[in-house]
């Protein structure tokens, strides 16, 4: 009898171990779409899947949880869809599969954290510079918080609202898609030989997901164009960009021929887009030179230029009004190849170091040198000069910075030379050849003449010889 309940007590261990040997399905949860390092964003849709690892099968309950056991969505399909998703939706979630007939369950998956997290606008760049003279090449790019992957990105540029257009919520623009730019994969929009026609505001935007999800627009960047018209150029009195507070400026427009109808004009670009024109809205204007004084950065820096009523265009300067106590003293206009450039440092006070930094950002805002006197002298420009530049005091501070540009002689200051040089060349020709056909003249005239005198002399010998026979 105690053998035989032995037995028992064997045969029922075995039969135990077995049955913690028959381990359930297991559950595995992923959440679709994965975006990494970015997460996900405020408005996306995501889908939390559920996938029971046991073929054959296919009758499974599917629960998701969030927490510890706090059940948010049953349903026969394995796909539990979120969307648009809030931050209140962040958790660790998990699920598992429930048979009904037979009371079988799956294991419960591993937790997978969802993360939303707010999106800020796409920051939109403009590269070399937001200026460019008119044949340059410029570069937009487009970036999504910390990673552009899986983004797609559309470019715009940004017209004035007005009545029967489509509105969009507080925005004061209407977007205009620009050519071959919808829903590319990259992350830049390139403007090939810029023109006049360039000179606009842009944003982009990106996509993402299925459905798509869209950002918010960019910031307003605006693309100055320069375009110089042959027949006038912008002065400016003093010589300079930056200014400080109450000085004075005046700009010019010199006008080859007559300068009726041709106006100095300025660009707001910190507000909506205004063009004003001297005299009509600000300074006083003699002739075609428009005079003021610096009062205000807002209202006083921005982009300068002359324009003809025709719609003439003259290059352009970009006055900045500074609220620092240090301004880099630069030239306003652009110089010639092999010309010498000075920058200085401009001070409200009188420091008593003169030691000055000197720095180009076009070179990642390496410092070119450091100067005792407080200024630096480039001998003979080139075009690896033009760039952003700027200075820094080691009390003082720093200033803003500004462009210097560089360009190739004018072409009108090249043929007269060559032209005088081909004139020259033939005067030189022609004198020649007019001095080979005189000598040939008269050489011929030399050659006859002496052919004369001997047909002369053989006569007279005849005579003489006819006279002593008779």
């Amino acid at each position: 009898m105690e053998h035989t309940s032995l037995w028992g007590l064997v045969l029922l261990s075995a039969l135990t171990c077995c049955g913690q040997t028959q381990e359930p399905p297991r559950a595995v949860l992923t959440l679709q779409p994965n975006w990494t390092p970015t997460g996900i964003y405020e408005g996306e849709t995501v889908t939390l899947r559920c996938d029971i690892q046991e073929e054959g099968i296919t009758d499974w309950e599917y629960r998701w949880y969030r927490g510890l056991y706090n059940l948010v969505y049953s349903s026969s399909q394995n796909e539990c869809r979120l969307g648009p998703v809030e931050q209140s939706h962040n958790g660790v979630y998990s699920c598992m599969g429930v048979r009904g007939r037979n009371s079988q369950n799956s294991t419960i998956s591993e937790d997978v954290t969802l993360t939303v997290s707010w999106i800020p606008p796409p920051h939109l760049t403009v590269s070399p510079s937001w200026w460019a003279n008119a044949g340059d090449s410029v570069t937009l790019s487009c970036e999504v918080g910390e990673s552009s992957t899986g983004w797609r990105f559309s470019w715009y540029k940004a017209v004035p609202y007005r009545e029967g257009l489509p509105s969009y919520p507080d925005k004061d623009f209407f977007p205009v898609l620009l050519p071959d730019s919808d829903g590319g994969a990259g992350g830049s929009y390139s403007l090939s030989l810029v023109g006049l026609n360039h000179r606009e505001r842009y944003v982009c935007r990106a996509e993402r997901g299925d459905p798509v999800y869209y950002t918010d627009f960019s910031e307003l960047k605006f693309l100055w164009v320069e375009g110089l018209s042959p027949s006038a150029s912008l002065t400016v009195s003093p010589n300079r960009v930056q200014f400080f507070y109450n000085e004075s400026v005046s700009l010019g427009c010199a006008v080859q021929g007559n300068s009726t109808g041709w106006r100095v004009k300025r660009y707001l670009r910190w507000e909506e887009p205004r063009v004003l024109e001297c005299p009509t809205d600000w300074g006083s204007v003699t002739g075609s030179t428009c005079s003021f004084t610096t009062t205000d950065v807002w209202s006083d820096t921005g982009v300068y230029w002359c324009e003809s009523r025709s719609g003439e265009y003259s290059d352009a300067v970009n006055i900045t009004v500074t609220l620092r106590g240090v301004a880099l003293e630069s030239p306003a206009l652009p110089v010639t190849q092999g010309d010498s450039v000075t920058l200085r440092c401009r001070y409200q006070g009188t420091p008593s170091n003169l030691s000055v930094e000197f720095h180009k950002w076009m070179d990642n805002g390496s410092l070119i040198r450091t100067e005792l006197t407080g200024e630096m002298t480039i001998p003979a420009a080139t075009q690896s000069d033009e760039g952003w530049y700027r200075c820094k005091h080691p009390d003082q501070g720093g200033s803003h910075g500004s462009w210097v540009s560089v360009r190739a002689p004018a072409a009108d200051t090249v043929w007269p030379i060559s032209l005088l040089i081909l004139l020259c060349s033939l005067l030189v020709v022609s004198i020649f050849l007019l001095m080979t056909v005189v000598l040939v003249v008269k050489r011929c005239r030399a050659r006859a003449a002496r052919s004369g005198d001997k047909r002369n002399d053989r006569d007279t010998t005849d005579q003489v010889i006819s006279i002593e026979l008779t």
